[in-house]
């Protein structure tokens, strides 16, 4: 089944260059999805990674804009949605915070809000424990915001609201199982979609900085 088309939003979403960009963009995270989360089976939630995005929302602001992110999320016909910030230039600690309030206001406005995960290429992570291994294979391409339903994310090893939820459930085998050549190609492809990222973003940002 072919992916769905990435769906753009934000103050750049009008420019010219925008969907070329929206689609390159889920190029690279199809490839981290496949590649990573999917061929190692660490989010057992995801059957098909082509289409487990569900909702891929490239949000195009170089800022991130609360309003506009908390709307893509309500107009978004999906259970499962995915939104990526491409252009936002921030640290793990500030675009945690940026999710936090993300949380806070679907928490007050929404009978039922869903679990939010956090990603960013920068998170903290190694293989030493269960924990580590967690922000290790969420280094997403670019920061994102994954929202799931309620109990989709239950048994999940990335895909979950935290990682103590990994310790506490003992039926989770991943971190366990891994190899020693798992980890060194799980490092390896992670390093590998980050690479490519950083070929193929510049001509689509460059382009995005020139007045339509």
């Amino acid at each position: 089944m072919a992916p769905l088309q990435p769906v753009v939003r934000g103050a750049l979403a009008h420019h010219p260059a925008a969907d070329v960009f929206a689609r390159e963009v889920q190029r690279v995270h199809s490839r981290y999805a496949a590649e990573v989360v999917s061929a190692f089976s660490l989010c057992p939630f995801m059957k098909d990674p082509e289409t487990a995005f569900g909702h891929f929302c490239v949000m195009l602001d170089w800022v991130p804009d609360p309003a506009a992110t908390l709307k893509a999320v309500l107009e978004a016909e999906s259970s499962v949605i995915h939104l990526v910030f491409p252009c936002v230039d921030l640290t793990t600690a500030m675009f945690d915070r940026f999710a936090a309030s993300m949380r806070d206001a679907l928490i007050s406005g929404i009978p039922k809000p869903p679990v939010m995960a956090v990603f960013h290429p920068e998170l903290s992570g190694d293989f030493t424990t269960s924990h580590r291994l967690v922000g290790l294979v969420r280094r997403a391409p670019d920061p994102f915001i994954q929202l799931v339903p309620e109990g989709l994310h239950e048994g999940g090893t990335v895909f979950i609201e935290s990682i103590e939820s990994l310790s506490k459930n003992p039926t989770d085998k991943t971190f366990a199982r891994l190899t020693t050549k798992d980890r060194e190609r799980i490092s390896a492809t992670l390093e590998d979609v980050r690479a490519d990222r950083m070929r193929s973003y510049p001509p689509h940002l460059a382009a995005l900085r020139q007045e339509a």
